[in-house]
C-alpha cells in the first residue's frame, strides 16, 4: 500500500512518507480571481483533487488548501474595465470558482486562504527576509528578494541563471531599482487608485510570489509541508521563487514533494491567446456533460499533456456513457429484486474477480497516480458489470450483480466520478419522442427486432446524430440511454453509428 509520487525537485519517483504520518499537507496554487478561468485550469484543479481523493482512500489524514489570489495587476485592470472596485471583482470571481469546482464534482477544500485577509503576515515574513540579508527596499517603497543570496537558486526548474528572466508584472521604473535582473518583488509600491496597504516602507501591497509562501505554511500549520502542486508553467519562476523566499526565511526545506500537472494542448496546439484557442470552462461545458469532461481532464496521466480534441472528448462521452448506462441497469435490475442501490461497500471483498480488479485500480493509483491504468480497471468492471446483470437476467440471482455495482461505485467515488455529474435526459422533440414510443412498443423480445422497428431505430440514430452536431447532448444522450433500456446498444465509430441488441 505504498504510494510513489513523481517529486518535481528530484526529477524522480519517490516513496511517499509525510512528515507526520498518517497527516498529509497538501496545497494546490489555486487561481487568480479575475475572471473565467479555462480548461487548462480545471485539469490542475479536478486531478489534484482526485490525488487527495486516492490519499484519503489509503488512510491519509489530508488537509488541503487551495489559495485565492484576490488582489493582483489583472484583477485591477478588469475592475477599470467594468468599472467596479476590484474587491467586487474578487469577489465576483471567486463565486465563480467555486460554482466551477461544484459543477466539476470537486471535493471543498479544507481551506481556501485569499491574498487579502494574510497582508498581515505577509509584511512580517518580509521583515525577516529583510533582516536576515535576503531582501532589500528600494527608494520607491518596493521590497525586492536578492537572488544571489540563495545559492540553491534554480533547484526546482534547473534552468542555467544566465536564461532566467523575472516574469514581473512591473513598470521600467519599477524594474530599474533591482540590484539584478533575477531579483523578484516581495512589496510592489502603491499607484494612484490602486488598493493598498500600509507597511514599513509605504503603502503598497504583496508580490503574487510571496503569497503561497505566506499562506501555505499559515493554513498548513508547518514551514515544511508534504506538498506542493500546480501547473508545469508555474516552476518557473512563481515555485522556483516560493522554495528561495521561504526558505531563506525558515532555514528549513520548504516542500518535500512538488508534483505538477501537464499542459493541455488544444487540437495539437498550445492554448494561448495569440493563437485563438483558448477555451473557458463554460465553452467546454456547452459541448460536454461534467461527468465527461472529469473523465477527460483524468484521462492521461497528471504530469502527462493532455490534448484536447473532438475525437478524444467523445471517446470519453463514449467511455462515460457506458458506464453509467451499466451503473443504472444493475441499479435498476437490483431494485425489482428487492435490493436497493443500498449495497454495503464492502460487499465486493471476498470475490476474487472483484479484489482483483480492485487491486489494478490500486496498483495504477498507486503507481504515481496513473489514471489511464486505473481507468483500464474501471473499463473491466463495467464488462464484468454487465455480464453478470445478464447472469442475474437469466438465473434471478443478484448476489454477484449487487457485489459489481458496489465496486463500480466505489470505483467512481475514488475519481470523483459521481452520479451527480451525469446528464440529465433531455426534453424530446415530437418527433423523436414519438419515434421512441414506436420502438417501445413495437420491439420484440430480446434477440430479435420487429422488421418494422428497424428504420424506427436508423431515423433515432440519425436524430442522435443530428442533436450531437448541434452540440444538444442532452437530448442525443436520451436517445441513446432510452434505446439502452430496450437492450439496444449505440456504437460510435469513425463517420458512423451502428447498432446491436444485448
Amino acid at each position: 500500500m505504498t504510494i510513489q509520487i513523481y517529486n518535481s525537485l528530484t526529477r524522480r519517483k519517490e516513496t511517499f512518507e509525510p512528515l507526520s504520518p498518517p497527516k498529509v499537507l497538501f496545497y494546490n496554487c489555486g487561481p487568480t480571481v479575475y475572471g473565467e478561468f479555462h480548461v487548462g485550469n480545471a485539469r490542475n484543479f479536478v486531478v489534484f483533487d482526485a490525488v487527495r481523493r486516492w490519499l484519503l482512500a489509503r488512510g491519509h489524514q489530508v488537509r488541503y488548501v487551495q489559495n485565492i489570489t484576490d488582489i493582483d495587476d489583472k484583477i485591477i485592470a478588469r475592475a477599470n474595465e467594468e468599472g467596479i472596485p476590484a474587491e467586487e471583482v474578487a469577489l465576483k470571481y471567486t463565486e465563480y470558482f467555486f460554482d466551477k469546482l461544484r459543477q466539476l464534482g470537486n471535493m471543498p477544500a479544507d481551506d481556501y486562504p485569499r491574498a487579502t485577509k494574510h497582508v498581515g503576515p505577509m509584511i512580517a515574513l518580509i521583515k525577516k527576509l529583510v533582516d536576515r540579508g535576503h531582501a532589500y527596499p528600494t527608494e520607491d517603497g518596493s521590497v525586492w528578494f536578492e537572488v544571489a543570496s540563495f545559492p540553491e537558486y534554480g533547484k526546482l526548474s534547473r534552468m542555467p541563471l544566465d536564461a532566467m528572466q523575472q516574469g514581473e508584472r512591473l513598470d521600467p521604473e519599477q524594474q530599474k531599482r533591482k540590484r539584478s535582473p533575477l531579483d523578484f518583488c516581495l512589496w510592489k509600491a502603491s499607484r494612484e487608485g490602486e488598493p493598498a496597504w500600509k507597511s514599513p516602507w509605504g503603502m503598497g501591497r504583496p508580490g503574487w510570489h510571496l503569497e503561497c509562501s505566506c499562506m501555505s505554511m499559515k493554513s498548513l500549520g508547518s514551514e515544511t509541508i508534504d506538498i506542493h502542486a500546480g501547473g508545469g508553467d508555474l516552476r518557473f519562476p512563481h515555485h522556483e521563487n516560493e522554495i528561495a523566499q521561504s526558505e531563506c526565511a525558515t532555514g528549513k526545506p520548504f516542500v518535500r514533494y512538488w508534483m505538477h500537472n501537464g499542459m493541455l494542448d488544444i487540437e495539437g496546439e498550445k492554448m494561448s491567446k495569440s493563437l485563438g484557442n483558448i477555451k473557458t470552462i463554460d465553452d467546454v461545458l456547452a459541448i460536454a456533460d461534467p461527468l465527461t469532461l472529469r473523465y477527460f481532464l483524468l484521462s492521461a496521466r497528471y504530469r502527462d499533456k493532455l490534448d484536447f480534441t473532438a475525437e478524444n472528448l467523445n471517446k470519453c462521452r463514449s467511455a462515460t456513457a457506458r458506464m453509467a448506462e451499466a451503473a443504472h441497469e444493475a441499479d435498476r435490475l437490483l431494485r425489482r429484486a428487492g435490493e436497493g442501490n443500498a449495497t454495503a461497500e464492502a460487499a465486493w471483498h471476498g470475490d476474487p474477480e472483484l479484489e482483483g480488479l480492485h487491486q489494478q485500480f490500486a496498483e495504477g493509483m498507486d503507481d504515481d497516480f496513473n489514471t489511464p491504468r486505473a481507468f483500464g480497471a474501471l473499463a473491466q468492471t463495467v464488462t464484468w458489470l454487465n455480464n453478470a446483470r445478464a447472469a442475474a437476467e437469466q438465473s434471478g440471482n443478484v448476489e454477484q450483480l449487487a457485489r459489481g455495482a458496489s465496486l463500480l461505485r466505489q470505483l467512481r467515488d475514488y475519481l470523483g466520478l459521481s452520479e451527480d455529474l451525469e446528464p440529465a435526459r433531455g426534453r424530446l422533440d415530437p418527433e423523436t419522442f414519438d419515434l421512441l414510443r414506436r420502438v417501445h412498443m413495437d420491439f420484440g423480445s430480446p434477440g430479435g427486432v420487429p422488421e418494422d422497428a428497424e428504420p424506427m431505430i436508423e431515423s433515432l440514430i440519425k436524430l442522435r446524430t443530428d442533436s450531437r452536431k448541434a452540440k444538444d447532448f442532452k437530448t442525443a444522450d436520451s436517445i441513446r440511454a432510452q434505446l439502452g433500456e430496450l437492450g439496444i446498444v449505440l456504437e460510435d465509430k469513425p463517420g458512423e453509428t451502428v447498432w446491436k441488441v444485448r
